[in-house]
């Protein structure tokens, strides 16, 4: 972390490799608040690269676990993340509407990070298990409607 730190300190580009590698190390939990928060802060003092963006995708492809739904047709439904007004959690509501017309339905989501309250925080709030065993969340999907795949547990791997 202390060599792409200084190499963001002198306003240089990452490498794709680079961008991938830190981004997994921090999800790996190798870093710690103070090195994840001097990364934000000068990763987002200079300008965002597409090659950055390209490794921080792979990387969150590669610690992505994957769960296959497609035996349902669910509709994918993940937030934009907060809108600065405070309002309720949309995405959220959408999916027990669209659950309740029938259709099934898969919402990502996480705690609330750009808002005051996430998806996570509402559904954890209202008694909801994380899981990423695969067949509680098709039974979940099969019996409910509705799947929750909780973001965090890709950072825990």
């Amino acid at each position: 972390m202390k060599d792409i730190l200084n190499k963001l300190f002198d306003h240089q580009t990452l490498t794709s490799r680079e961008a991938a590698q830190v981004l997994t190390e921090i999800g790996e939990g190798k870093c710690n608040d103070t090195q994840i928060a001097a990364f934000v802060t000068v990763y987002l003092m200079r300008s965002i690269e597409l090659e950055e963006l390209v490794g921080f995708r792979e990387a969150l492809l590669n610690m992505a676990i994957k769960i296959d739904l497609s035996e349902f047709n669910p509709i994918d439904i993940v937030g934009t993340g907060g809108d600065g007004k405070n309002t309720f959690n949309i995405s959220t509501c959408s999916c027990f509407v669209l659950a309740g017309a029938g259709y099934k339905v898969a919402k990502h989501g996480n705690y609330g990070a750009t808002s005051i309250c996430g998806a996570s925080n509402v559904l954890e709030y209202y008694g909801a298990k994380f899981t990423i065993d695969e067949n509680a969340v098709k039974q979940a999907i099969d019996e409910a409607g509705f799947a929750y795949l909780h973001a965090r547990f890709a950072m825990r791997q």
